[in-house]
């Protein structure tokens, strides 16, 4: 399935979501980032994976980074919590994509971002997920 979702920045992503697996690719522009579940079996709990990915990924999805503003993020967050904010993944705990914006005003559009792609997926896409 192919979909198009605008979100508060004005960033349009194109979005295949891949319903036998439970992921989505957005595309903005150049850029494609992952975004899945991040607890299958427990659709209750608020928690998305973004796989935001680097430049020369080698996880068939061709994931890029994401531009936001003069910024270029890349790696794994876990959005959680009814806001879905993001922080770094279990998985890599010491790292966190955001902690490289030091713009504080950037950081905050970056998070608010990041919880609206985390948001849509979860209200729009993730009720779709075989768990």
């Amino acid at each position: 399935m192919q979909t198009f979702a605008t979100f508060d920045n004005g960033a349009t992503a194109r979005i295949g979501f891949f319903k036998d697996v439970g992921h989505a690719l957005y595309t903005f522009g150049d850029d494609n980032i992952l975004v899945k579940p991040a607890y299958y079996g427990q659709p209750d709990r608020h928690a998305v994976t973004i796989s935001l990915g680097r430049p020369g990924d080698t996880s068939g999805y061709r994931l890029t980074g994401l531009h936001i503003g003069d910024w270029f993020l890349t790696g794994t967050v876990m959005c959680t919590g009814y806001d879905f904010a993001p922080g770094p993944h279990p998985h890599t705990p010491a790292v966190n994509p955001l902690t490289d914006i030091t713009n504080p005003a950037d950081r905050k559009d970056a998070t608010d971002h990041l919880a609206q792609i985390a948001n849509h997926f979860h209200s729009m896409l993730a009720p779709a997920v075989k768990w």
